[in-house]
């Protein structure tokens, strides 16, 4: 369930920082700041959850985290988000430069 949210935080903080920058020009860096670092918060519970080991499990690639929900059943149409290791270090990366910046 956290991965809608490393999708929905940054989509809702950019919204706020763009209807913010009206009031000031730190109001918008604050909100921007606290919301990468809820994403980087999120991206290190993931990595925490997650059971990674270098050892291959028969060649079967697996998800650490994955989300599905259908959207449209009647045509087989669902929303599929899928974290594995690679992706998820880049979350974590993005999250860090984000705090960063």
């Amino acid at each position: 369930m956290l991965l809608p949210w490393l999708i929905l935080i940054p989509f809702i903080g950019g919204f706020l920082c763009w209807q913010t920058e009206r009031f000031g020009v730190k109001v918008p860096r604050w909100i921007a700041l606290i919301t990468m670092g809820l994403t980087l918060a999120l991206g290190l519970q993931l990595w925490l959850q997650g059971g990674y080991s270098l050892t291959q499990s028969a060649g079967i690639p697996q998800w650490q985290s994955e989300f599905v929900l259908p959207w449209i059943p009647r045509f087989g149409i669902s929303i599929h988000l899928a974290l594995d290791g690679l992706s998820l270090l880049m979350v974590v990366l993005t999250g860090l430069l984000g705090v960063l910046a």
